[in-house]
Protein backbone atom coordinates (compact mmCIF):
# COMPACT_ATOMS: atom_id res chain seq x y z
CA UNK A 1 0.00 0.00 0.00
CA UNK A 2 2.89 2.43 0.77
CA UNK A 3 4.78 1.93 -2.46
CA UNK A 4 1.04 2.33 -4.21
CA UNK A 5 1.14 5.75 -2.51
CA UNK A 6 4.25 6.68 -2.80
CA UNK A 7 3.98 5.74 -6.79
CA UNK A 8 0.85 8.25 -7.22
CA UNK A 9 2.20 11.20 -5.60
CA UNK A 10 5.45 11.09 -7.65
CA UNK A 11 3.34 10.57 -10.45
CA UNK A 12 1.33 13.48 -9.31
CA UNK A 13 4.45 15.70 -9.25
CA UNK A 14 4.55 14.94 -13.32
CA UNK A 15 1.40 17.25 -13.86
CA UNK A 16 2.75 20.79 -12.59
CA UNK A 17 6.12 21.86 -12.84
CA UNK A 18 9.69 20.99 -11.21
CA UNK A 19 10.29 24.32 -9.80
CA UNK A 20 8.29 27.46 -8.72
CA UNK A 21 10.98 29.53 -8.73
CA UNK A 22 12.79 31.80 -11.41
CA UNK A 23 15.87 29.97 -12.51
CA UNK A 24 19.09 32.94 -11.64
CA UNK A 25 21.79 30.73 -13.53
CA UNK A 26 22.68 31.20 -16.97
CA UNK A 27 23.60 28.24 -19.37
CA UNK A 28 23.84 25.89 -16.22
CA UNK A 29 23.94 22.91 -18.25
CA UNK A 30 27.13 24.44 -20.45
CA UNK A 31 24.84 23.65 -23.64
CA UNK A 32 25.95 27.08 -24.66
CA UNK A 33 29.73 26.85 -23.88
CA UNK A 34 30.47 29.45 -21.61
CA UNK A 35 28.14 31.99 -22.10
CA UNK A 36 27.10 33.25 -18.75
CA UNK A 37 30.12 32.29 -16.99
CA UNK A 38 33.42 33.50 -15.80
CA UNK A 39 36.31 31.93 -15.29
CA UNK A 40 40.21 32.33 -13.63
CA UNK A 41 43.23 30.65 -14.00
CA UNK A 42 44.55 28.34 -17.33
CA UNK A 43 42.76 25.16 -16.33
CA UNK A 44 38.92 25.91 -16.86
CA UNK A 45 36.88 24.32 -19.95
CA UNK A 46 33.84 23.66 -21.51
CA UNK A 47 34.46 19.88 -23.06
CA UNK A 48 31.89 17.61 -24.31
CA UNK A 49 34.16 14.48 -22.82
CA UNK A 50 32.66 10.77 -23.59
CA UNK A 51 30.76 9.95 -20.16
CA UNK A 52 31.02 13.64 -18.59
CA UNK A 53 28.04 15.12 -19.14
CA UNK A 54 24.51 15.20 -19.22
CA UNK A 55 23.10 17.21 -22.23
CA UNK A 56 26.23 17.40 -25.05
CA UNK A 57 29.11 19.57 -22.57
CA UNK A 58 30.08 19.96 -19.57
CA UNK A 59 32.25 22.70 -17.24
CA UNK A 60 35.87 20.98 -16.18
CA UNK A 61 38.43 21.64 -13.69
CA UNK A 62 41.94 20.45 -14.08
CA UNK A 63 43.79 21.93 -11.44
CA UNK A 64 43.27 24.09 -7.95
CA UNK A 65 44.66 27.48 -9.55
CA UNK A 66 41.08 27.69 -11.81
CA UNK A 67 37.37 28.02 -11.68
CA UNK A 68 33.95 29.10 -12.62
CA UNK A 69 31.29 31.70 -11.52
CA UNK A 70 28.64 33.80 -12.02
CA UNK A 71 27.02 36.34 -9.86
CA UNK A 72 23.61 37.71 -8.85
CA UNK A 73 22.56 40.60 -6.84
CA UNK A 74 21.43 39.38 -3.10
CA UNK A 75 20.05 41.13 0.21
CA UNK A 76 19.69 40.35 4.03
CA UNK A 77 17.61 37.06 4.59
CA UNK A 78 17.63 36.29 1.22
CA UNK A 79 17.65 32.24 1.06
CA UNK A 80 19.24 30.75 -2.50
CA UNK A 81 18.93 27.24 -3.69
CA UNK A 82 21.66 25.88 -5.53
CA UNK A 83 21.72 22.14 -6.98
CA UNK A 84 23.90 20.62 -9.64
CA UNK A 85 26.20 17.54 -10.87
CA UNK A 86 29.39 16.61 -9.89
CA UNK A 87 32.16 14.03 -11.31
CA UNK A 88 35.70 12.32 -11.33
CA UNK A 89 37.41 10.21 -13.82
CA UNK A 90 38.94 7.00 -13.15
CA UNK A 91 41.49 7.97 -15.55
CA UNK A 92 42.68 11.45 -13.46
CA UNK A 93 41.17 10.82 -9.86
CA UNK A 94 40.80 13.25 -7.30
CA UNK A 95 44.36 13.30 -5.13
CA UNK A 96 44.95 15.59 -2.43
CA UNK A 97 41.94 17.80 -3.84
CA UNK A 98 38.18 18.39 -3.48
CA UNK A 99 35.84 19.85 -6.23
CA UNK A 100 33.39 22.34 -4.65
CA UNK A 101 30.40 24.01 -5.37
CA UNK A 102 29.41 27.10 -3.44
CA UNK A 103 27.44 29.91 -2.94
CA UNK A 104 29.61 33.07 -1.56
CA UNK A 105 28.17 36.35 -0.45
CA UNK A 106 30.00 39.56 -0.77
CA UNK A 107 29.53 43.75 -0.68
CA UNK A 108 30.59 45.48 -3.17
CA UNK A 109 34.28 44.74 -3.15
CA UNK A 110 34.50 42.39 0.17
CA UNK A 111 33.89 38.82 1.01
CA UNK A 112 31.40 38.03 3.48
CA UNK A 113 30.76 34.18 3.74
CA UNK A 114 30.57 31.38 1.97
CA UNK A 115 28.77 27.91 2.12
CA UNK A 116 29.44 24.67 0.51
CA UNK A 117 27.26 22.93 -0.93
CA UNK A 118 28.25 20.31 -3.25
CA UNK A 119 31.72 18.74 -2.46
CA UNK A 120 33.88 15.77 -3.97
CA UNK A 121 36.53 13.74 -2.52
CA UNK A 122 38.62 10.61 -3.62
CA UNK A 123 36.82 9.40 -0.81
CA UNK A 124 33.98 9.55 -3.23
CA UNK A 125 33.73 6.93 -6.00
CA UNK A 126 35.35 7.92 -9.52
CA UNK A 127 32.86 7.80 -12.66
CA UNK A 128 29.75 8.25 -10.51
CA UNK A 129 27.96 11.45 -11.09
CA UNK A 130 26.64 12.99 -7.60
CA UNK A 131 23.73 15.50 -7.39
CA UNK A 132 24.10 18.01 -4.79
CA UNK A 133 21.25 20.49 -3.26
CA UNK A 134 20.86 22.84 -0.40
CA UNK A 135 20.22 26.73 0.80
CA UNK A 136 22.21 29.28 1.97
CA UNK A 137 20.92 32.35 3.60
CA UNK A 138 22.69 36.00 2.64
CA UNK A 139 23.81 37.93 6.02
CA UNK A 140 24.04 41.22 6.53
CA UNK A 141 25.61 43.60 3.87
CA UNK A 142 25.33 41.21 0.96
CA UNK A 143 25.18 43.22 -2.17
CA UNK A 144 25.55 39.96 -4.47
CA UNK A 145 25.33 36.05 -4.25
CA UNK A 146 28.58 34.32 -6.24
CA UNK A 147 28.01 30.49 -7.22
CA UNK A 148 31.64 29.19 -7.41
CA UNK A 149 33.08 25.74 -9.27
CA UNK A 150 36.38 25.13 -8.41
CA UNK A 151 39.20 22.78 -7.08
CA UNK A 152 40.32 22.87 -3.15
CA UNK A 153 44.47 21.56 -2.50
CA UNK A 154 43.72 20.26 0.60
CA UNK A 155 47.07 20.96 1.74
CA UNK A 156 47.35 24.23 0.92
CA UNK A 157 50.80 23.17 -0.96
CA UNK A 158 49.01 22.81 -4.99
CA UNK A 159 50.40 19.35 -4.58
CA UNK A 160 47.47 17.29 -4.97
CA UNK A 161 46.11 16.34 -8.92
CA UNK A 162 43.12 15.09 -10.30
CA UNK A 163 40.25 17.06 -12.72
CA UNK A 164 36.77 17.34 -11.90
CA UNK A 165 33.46 17.83 -14.06
CA UNK A 166 30.37 19.74 -13.39
CA UNK A 167 26.45 20.07 -15.57
CA UNK A 168 23.16 21.05 -14.42
CA UNK A 169 24.24 23.82 -12.28
CA UNK A 170 20.92 25.68 -10.75
CA UNK A 171 20.46 28.94 -8.69
CA UNK A 172 16.71 29.85 -7.43
CA UNK A 173 15.69 32.12 -4.79
CA UNK A 174 13.32 30.47 -2.27
CA UNK A 175 12.15 29.86 1.25
CA UNK A 176 14.51 27.26 3.82
CA UNK A 177 12.32 23.76 3.48
CA UNK A 178 10.90 22.40 6.70
CA UNK A 179 12.08 18.75 7.95
CA UNK A 180 10.00 16.35 6.52
CA UNK A 181 9.58 14.77 10.33
CA UNK A 182 6.85 16.96 11.07
CA UNK A 183 6.88 15.24 14.63
CA UNK A 184 10.49 14.80 15.28
CA UNK A 185 9.75 11.09 15.59
CA UNK A 186 13.04 10.35 13.43
CA UNK A 187 10.67 8.79 10.68
CA UNK A 188 8.51 10.01 8.10
CA UNK A 189 5.64 7.91 7.94
CA UNK A 190 1.73 8.54 7.90
CA UNK A 191 1.72 10.92 10.64
CA UNK A 192 3.59 13.47 7.93
CA UNK A 193 1.51 13.08 5.17
CA UNK A 194 -1.18 13.60 7.32
CA UNK A 195 -0.16 17.32 8.39
CA UNK A 196 1.21 17.74 5.28
CA UNK A 197 -2.19 17.39 3.68
CA UNK A 198 -4.25 19.00 6.16
CA UNK A 199 -1.65 21.83 5.40
CA UNK A 200 -2.49 21.25 1.99
CA UNK A 201 -5.58 23.15 2.70
CA UNK A 202 -4.37 25.59 5.51
CA UNK A 203 -1.35 26.80 4.20
CA UNK A 204 1.13 26.40 7.25
CA UNK A 205 4.61 27.74 5.90
CA UNK A 206 6.23 25.38 8.44
CA UNK A 207 5.18 22.18 6.26
CA UNK A 208 6.57 23.77 2.63
CA UNK A 209 8.93 21.15 2.08
CA UNK A 210 10.12 22.48 -1.09
CA UNK A 211 10.53 26.15 0.09
CA UNK A 212 8.46 27.63 -2.53
CA UNK A 213 6.25 29.53 -0.43
CA UNK A 214 3.48 27.45 -0.92
CA UNK A 215 1.94 23.34 0.33
CA UNK A 216 1.64 21.66 -3.14
CA UNK A 217 1.87 18.52 -5.26
CA UNK A 218 5.71 19.83 -5.48
CA UNK A 219 6.26 19.03 -1.03
CA UNK A 220 3.95 15.50 -1.39
CA UNK A 221 6.93 14.04 -3.64
CA UNK A 222 9.94 15.87 -1.80
CA UNK A 223 7.87 13.65 1.57
CA UNK A 224 7.78 10.51 -0.85
CA UNK A 225 11.33 11.12 -1.22
CA UNK A 226 12.20 11.33 2.32
CA UNK A 227 9.61 8.16 2.95
CA UNK A 228 11.76 6.25 1.21
CA UNK A 229 15.09 6.61 2.62
CA UNK A 230 15.02 9.63 5.73
CA UNK A 231 18.35 10.87 7.73
CA UNK A 232 17.98 12.99 9.95
CA UNK A 233 20.18 16.21 10.29
CA UNK A 234 21.57 17.37 13.72
CA UNK A 235 22.70 20.86 14.18
CA UNK A 236 26.87 20.70 14.14
CA UNK A 237 26.85 17.61 12.87
CA UNK A 238 27.82 16.16 9.29
CA UNK A 239 26.59 11.96 8.70
CA UNK A 240 29.73 10.33 8.29
CA UNK A 241 28.50 6.67 8.10
CA UNK A 242 25.27 4.82 7.95
CA UNK A 243 24.04 1.56 7.18
CA UNK A 244 20.48 0.94 5.89
CA UNK A 245 19.97 -2.43 5.14
CA UNK A 246 18.41 -1.24 2.05
CA UNK A 247 20.08 -4.16 0.11
CA UNK A 248 19.05 -7.80 0.25
CA UNK A 249 21.71 -9.04 2.33
CA UNK A 250 24.38 -7.93 4.97
CA UNK A 251 27.32 -5.50 3.03
CA UNK A 252 30.02 -7.70 4.23
CA UNK A 253 31.94 -3.92 3.69
CA UNK A 254 30.60 -3.44 7.29
CA UNK A 255 29.64 -5.99 9.08
CA UNK A 256 30.98 -9.74 10.36
CA UNK A 257 29.33 -12.38 12.77
CA UNK A 258 30.80 -13.28 15.73
CA UNK A 259 30.58 -17.37 15.60
CA UNK A 260 30.74 -17.96 19.71
CA UNK A 261 28.99 -19.56 22.80
CA UNK A 262 28.70 -17.78 25.86
CA UNK A 263 29.97 -13.85 25.01
CA UNK A 264 31.49 -14.19 28.74
CA UNK A 265 28.50 -13.34 30.76
CA UNK A 266 26.98 -16.97 32.03
CA UNK A 267 25.18 -16.49 28.43
CA UNK A 268 22.99 -19.50 27.25
CA UNK A 269 23.01 -18.78 23.33
CA UNK A 270 25.19 -19.79 20.56
CA UNK A 271 26.13 -16.94 17.90
CA UNK A 272 25.78 -18.60 14.43
CA UNK A 273 26.39 -16.84 10.90
CA UNK A 274 22.91 -18.60 9.78
CA UNK A 275 20.43 -16.80 8.09
CA UNK A 276 18.73 -18.86 10.56
CA UNK A 277 19.74 -16.12 13.15
CA UNK A 278 20.13 -12.88 10.99
CA UNK A 279 18.91 -11.81 7.62
CA UNK A 280 18.58 -8.24 6.05
CA UNK A 281 14.58 -8.32 4.71
CA UNK A 282 12.52 -5.29 4.07
CA UNK A 283 15.14 -2.55 4.52
CA UNK A 284 15.91 -3.84 8.34
CA UNK A 285 18.68 -6.15 9.84
CA UNK A 286 17.05 -8.87 11.75
CA UNK A 287 18.74 -10.96 14.44
CA UNK A 288 16.50 -13.75 15.51
CA UNK A 289 17.03 -15.91 18.63
CA UNK A 290 15.45 -19.51 18.74
CA UNK A 291 15.19 -21.78 21.52
CA UNK A 292 16.60 -24.78 19.96
CA UNK A 293 19.45 -27.32 20.14
CA UNK A 294 22.46 -26.72 18.82
CA UNK A 295 25.80 -27.99 18.85
CA UNK A 296 29.15 -26.75 18.73
CA UNK A 297 32.62 -26.67 20.66
CA UNK A 298 31.83 -30.14 22.66
CA UNK A 299 28.98 -28.42 23.92
CA UNK A 300 24.85 -28.30 23.35
CA UNK A 301 23.13 -25.29 23.72
CA UNK A 302 20.06 -24.89 23.96
CA UNK A 303 19.34 -21.34 22.10
CA UNK A 304 20.76 -19.66 19.08
CA UNK A 305 21.13 -16.30 18.44
CA UNK A 306 23.47 -13.78 16.04
CA UNK A 307 25.68 -11.24 17.36
CA UNK A 308 27.23 -8.59 14.73
CA UNK A 309 30.70 -6.26 14.51
CA UNK A 310 32.34 -3.37 12.47
CA UNK A 311 35.61 -4.40 13.72
CA UNK A 312 37.84 -4.48 10.86
CA UNK A 313 35.51 -2.85 8.60
CA UNK A 314 34.24 0.25 10.18
CA UNK A 315 35.54 2.42 13.40
CA UNK A 316 35.33 5.74 15.14
CA UNK A 317 36.71 7.94 17.38
CA UNK A 318 33.74 10.62 18.52
CA UNK A 319 30.64 11.55 17.50
CA UNK A 320 27.21 11.03 17.25
CA UNK A 321 26.05 6.66 17.12
CA UNK A 322 22.55 5.75 16.81
CA UNK A 323 20.25 3.31 15.98
CA UNK A 324 16.57 2.78 15.22
CA UNK A 325 15.72 -0.61 16.70
CA UNK A 326 12.83 -2.70 17.85
CA UNK A 327 14.35 -4.82 20.50
CA UNK A 328 12.62 -8.43 21.22
CA UNK A 329 11.38 -9.28 24.74
CA UNK A 330 10.07 -11.97 27.66
CA UNK A 331 11.96 -13.12 30.39
CA UNK A 332 15.97 -14.16 29.41
CA UNK A 333 16.09 -12.07 26.11
CA UNK A 334 19.15 -9.37 26.01
CA UNK A 335 19.35 -7.19 23.19
CA UNK A 336 22.59 -4.67 22.89
CA UNK A 337 23.54 -2.01 20.87
CA UNK A 338 27.00 -1.18 22.29
CA UNK A 339 31.01 -0.55 21.62
CA UNK A 340 34.49 -1.71 21.70
CA UNK A 341 37.77 -0.83 21.46
CA UNK A 342 39.12 -2.00 17.90
CA UNK A 343 42.74 -2.35 19.12
CA UNK A 344 42.65 -2.68 23.05
CA UNK A 345 46.00 0.01 23.43
CA UNK A 346 45.18 0.32 27.01
CA UNK A 347 44.94 -3.45 28.27
CA UNK A 348 42.21 -5.98 28.06
CA UNK A 349 38.90 -5.54 29.41
CA UNK A 350 38.16 -3.25 30.77
CA UNK A 351 41.08 -0.87 30.97
CA UNK A 352 40.66 -0.34 26.76
CA UNK A 353 36.88 0.33 27.82
CA UNK A 354 33.68 -0.49 26.46
CA UNK A 355 30.64 2.22 25.54
CA UNK A 356 26.78 0.89 25.75
CA UNK A 357 24.47 2.54 23.99
CA UNK A 358 21.68 0.48 24.46
CA UNK A 359 20.35 -2.76 26.45
CA UNK A 360 17.43 -3.97 28.66
CA UNK A 361 16.20 -7.10 29.27
CA UNK A 362 13.19 -9.26 30.24
CA UNK A 363 10.26 -7.09 30.19
CA UNK A 364 12.11 -4.39 28.62
CA UNK A 365 10.41 -1.49 30.26
CA UNK A 366 13.81 0.45 30.37
CA UNK A 367 16.98 1.13 28.89
CA UNK A 368 19.95 1.52 30.12
CA UNK A 369 23.16 2.55 29.32
CA UNK A 370 26.82 2.30 30.65
CA UNK A 371 30.76 2.62 30.23
CA UNK A 372 33.29 -0.11 31.49
CA UNK A 373 37.01 1.18 32.21
CA UNK A 374 39.54 0.92 34.83
CA UNK A 375 41.86 -1.80 35.17
CA UNK A 376 41.74 -5.38 33.87
CA UNK A 377 39.37 -7.99 34.78
CA UNK A 378 38.96 -8.26 38.03
CA UNK A 379 39.81 -4.89 38.64
CA UNK A 380 37.66 -2.75 36.22
CA UNK A 381 35.08 -0.75 37.07
CA UNK A 382 31.71 1.18 35.34
CA UNK A 383 28.89 3.51 35.54
CA UNK A 384 25.63 3.98 34.06
CA UNK A 385 21.65 4.76 34.22
CA UNK A 386 18.54 3.67 33.16
CA UNK A 387 15.54 5.79 31.80
CA UNK A 388 11.83 4.10 31.87
CA UNK A 389 10.20 6.91 29.98
CA UNK A 390 6.73 8.11 31.09
CA UNK A 391 5.31 5.98 33.50
CA UNK A 392 4.88 2.27 32.57
CA UNK A 393 6.64 1.45 29.13
CA UNK A 394 7.31 -1.65 27.11
CA UNK A 395 9.90 -0.74 24.75
CA UNK A 396 9.82 -3.61 22.78
CA UNK A 397 6.78 -2.59 21.02
CA UNK A 398 7.82 -0.12 18.77
CA UNK A 399 11.23 1.44 17.04
CA UNK A 400 13.05 3.59 18.78
CA UNK A 401 16.10 5.58 18.22
CA UNK A 402 18.94 5.26 20.87
CA UNK A 403 21.79 7.55 20.56
CA UNK A 404 25.35 8.50 22.42
CA UNK A 405 27.06 11.69 21.62
CA UNK A 406 30.75 10.94 22.62
CA UNK A 407 33.04 13.60 22.84
CA UNK A 408 36.70 13.46 24.80
CA UNK A 409 35.61 14.43 28.10
CA UNK A 410 31.75 13.30 27.56
CA UNK A 411 29.35 10.93 26.75
CA UNK A 412 25.87 11.95 26.33
CA UNK A 413 22.84 9.27 26.38
CA UNK A 414 19.34 9.76 24.39
CA UNK A 415 16.31 7.73 23.85
CA UNK A 416 14.62 9.00 20.67
CA UNK A 417 16.22 12.43 21.69
CA UNK A 418 15.52 12.90 25.18
CA UNK A 419 18.48 13.00 27.19
CA UNK A 420 18.70 10.91 30.06
CA UNK A 421 22.18 10.03 31.01
CA UNK A 422 25.39 12.14 31.04
CA UNK A 423 28.92 10.27 31.87
CA UNK A 424 32.51 12.61 32.05
CA UNK A 425 34.43 10.42 35.28
CA UNK A 426 36.24 7.40 33.55
CA UNK A 427 39.90 6.16 34.17
CA UNK A 428 42.21 3.58 32.84
CA UNK A 429 45.17 1.98 34.41
CA UNK A 430 46.68 1.81 30.55
CA UNK A 431 46.69 5.74 30.07
CA UNK A 432 46.06 8.80 31.44
CA UNK A 433 42.13 10.66 31.17
CA UNK A 434 40.53 10.48 28.84
CA UNK A 435 41.82 7.14 28.47
CA UNK A 436 40.38 4.93 27.48
CA UNK A 437 37.61 6.46 25.09
CA UNK A 438 40.02 8.63 22.90
CA UNK A 439 40.59 5.63 20.74
CA UNK A 440 38.81 3.83 17.97
CA UNK A 441 35.75 1.61 18.89
CA UNK A 442 33.80 -0.46 16.89
CA UNK A 443 29.85 -1.15 16.82
CA UNK A 444 27.85 -4.38 18.07
CA UNK A 445 24.23 -5.49 17.46
CA UNK A 446 23.73 -9.16 19.47
CA UNK A 447 20.80 -10.65 21.34
CA UNK A 448 21.85 -12.67 24.36
CA UNK A 449 19.48 -15.54 26.00
CA UNK A 450 20.23 -15.51 29.83
CA UNK A 451 23.53 -14.17 31.86
CA UNK A 452 23.85 -12.12 34.37
CA UNK A 453 22.21 -9.04 33.10
CA UNK A 454 18.98 -10.64 32.96
CA UNK A 455 19.49 -13.44 36.42
CA UNK A 456 18.69 -15.83 33.96
CA UNK A 457 20.93 -19.10 34.37
CA UNK A 458 19.14 -22.37 32.81
CA UNK A 459 17.43 -22.92 30.15
CA UNK A 460 14.24 -23.97 32.22
CA UNK A 461 13.97 -19.96 34.04
CA UNK A 462 13.98 -18.72 30.37
CA UNK A 463 10.34 -18.42 29.68
CA UNK A 464 10.19 -15.87 26.75
CA UNK A 465 8.02 -16.33 23.82
CA UNK A 466 10.42 -17.80 20.75
CA UNK A 467 11.47 -17.30 17.95
CA UNK A 468 12.45 -14.02 19.32
CA UNK A 469 13.36 -11.02 16.90
CA UNK A 470 15.98 -7.65 17.41
CA UNK A 471 15.32 -5.60 14.34
CA UNK A 472 17.30 -2.97 13.39
CA UNK A 473 16.07 -0.55 10.91
CA UNK A 474 19.34 1.43 10.50
CA UNK A 475 22.73 2.33 12.26
CA UNK A 476 24.19 5.99 11.63
CA UNK A 477 27.15 7.41 12.94
CA UNK A 478 27.85 11.39 12.74
CA UNK A 479 30.38 13.24 13.50
CA UNK A 480 31.05 17.38 14.57
CA UNK A 481 31.39 19.56 11.76
CA UNK A 482 35.10 21.23 12.03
Amino acid sequence: MRNLLLTIILGLLLIVSESAFAELIINGNFESGQTGWNKWGPNAYIVSDSGYYKGTASATLYWADSGWYQEVSAQQNDVFQLSGEMIYPASDQLNGRKAIAKIEFWSNTNFISAAEIGVLTSIDSSNKWYSFLGYARAPAGSVKAKVVLMMWDIAGENTGTGRAYFDNISLVKANEPSDPDFNNDFKVDSYDLSRLSTSWLTQFPEHDLSGDGLVNFIDFANLAKYWESYIYEYPDYSLVWSDEFSGSSLDSNNWTHQVMGDGGNQELQYYTNRLDNSWVEDGQLIIQSKREQYYANSTTYNFTSARLRTAGKQSFLYGRIEARIKVPTGRGMWPAFWLMPTDDIYGGWAASGEIDIMETCNDTDYIGGAIHYGGEWPLNDSSGGSYFGNGSKDFSQDFHVYSIEWEPTEIRWYVDGILYLVKHNWWSSGGAYPAPFNQDFHIILNTAVGGTYTGVYSPQDVTATFPQQMKIDWVRVYQKIE
